[in-house]
């Protein structure tokens, strides 16, 4: 069976502060969710799509407490992005760690009544300590490995120019060896690169293509690719039997439509687009894998087929 994810990092608007090195002290609203989360919940609705959305605590504003129950109320699956959104995650001490995956799991449960079962690292680094921790909360799952050296090479790019100009990145590497890894979900053991032939963890990749490019099928190319590499993307895509597509809330935003984006634009790719372009093309990849086959379904569903087998 062609199994195909699509999922959402709810990053608040905060973060996107912090990558860049801007003073997010006077935000007290945040259009990602507002916005960008309605019409992901609108495009999910009309492609018939369940998806998964990494939610953090951190930057959250009580106003926004419908919309992840609106979330859960949907069928969508809910899960942990870590309750501070700390890049440096993996660099904390392992109680510290434990308690960063803990306290957002309590926060989801208290906020819209979830039990998570998996986890998404920010800014995708991982570590011994973290894959120890998801396993102490009770999580099935880990989806952080994004195998692709060009994402990480433009990364530490973007850090140090970012430093050079005297903005200070808050995000990091921390490790050039997380961009490395298979593409389909796998038992792993203390790292995502310790792969084993059965167990009871699985990492579910994001998807990534072409050998040694490794360009990710995100929400950033889905939107800013010309249409002849978009095309050729999908088409490479097909072959495999797992895709898994991340996205991010501000993806399906407006750059006119709030003023706390006007500090972000031609820093943010995606913001430089229409809105109408963003839609069409996340409609199109959703009905591309569908008419080739593919069934949409969470992270924790596919984790739960590996565990029990019925994914091979």
């Amino acid at each position: 069976m062609k199994t195909a994810c699509i999922n959402v990092d709810v990053d608040p608007i905060v973060c996107y502060y912090a990558i860049h090195g801007l003073d997010a002290s006077e935000i007290d609203e945040d259009p990602i969710y507002t916005n960008g989360l309605i019409r992901f919940l609108e495009l999910f609705k009309e492609t018939s799509v369940k998806a998964t959305f990494f939610v953090t605590s951190h930057g959250f504003n009580e106003k926004n407490r419908d919309i992840l129950k609106k979330i859960a109320a949907e069928g969508h699956e809910m899960a942990d992005h870590s309750f501070s959104h700390d890049y440096r995650l993996t660099r904390l001490s392992k109680d510290e760690i434990y308690q960063e995956v803990k306290k957002n799991r309590d926060f989801l449960e208290e906020t819209a009544g979830v039990l998570c079962k998996g986890f998404r690292s920010p800014g995708y680094n991982s570590s011994a300590d973290l894959i120890s921790s998801l396993k102490s909360v009770g999580y099935i799952y880990d989806s952080s490995l994004f195998p692709s050296i060009s994402y990480y090479l433009a990364k530490w790019l973007l850090i140090n120019l970012k430093k050079l100009s005297g903005h200070n990145s808050k995000s990091i590497i921390s490790s050039f060896a997380d961009a490395f890894g298979r593409y389909t979900p796998e038992f792993i053991d203390k790292t995502v690169r310790d792969v084993k032939s059965e167990g009871n963890f699985v990492e579910l990749p994001m998807t990534t293509l072409f050998p040694l490019a490794e360009i990710p099928l995100i929400g950033t190319s889905i939107i800013t690719f010309p249409d002849f590499l978009l095309n050729l993307m999908l088409k490479v895509s097909k072959r495999r039997s797992f895709i898994n597509i991340e996205a991010h809330g501000i993806d399906l935003c407006d750059a006119g439509e709030s003023h706390l984006f006007a500090p972000l634009q031609g820093k943010q790719p995606d913001l430089a687009f229409l809105l109408k372009r963003k839609i069409e093309r996340f409609q199109r990849v959703i009905n591309f894998y569908k008419q080739n086959g593919f069934e949409f379904k969470t992270l924790c569903e596919v984790a739960e087929m590996k565990l029990n087998g019925t994914l091979k």
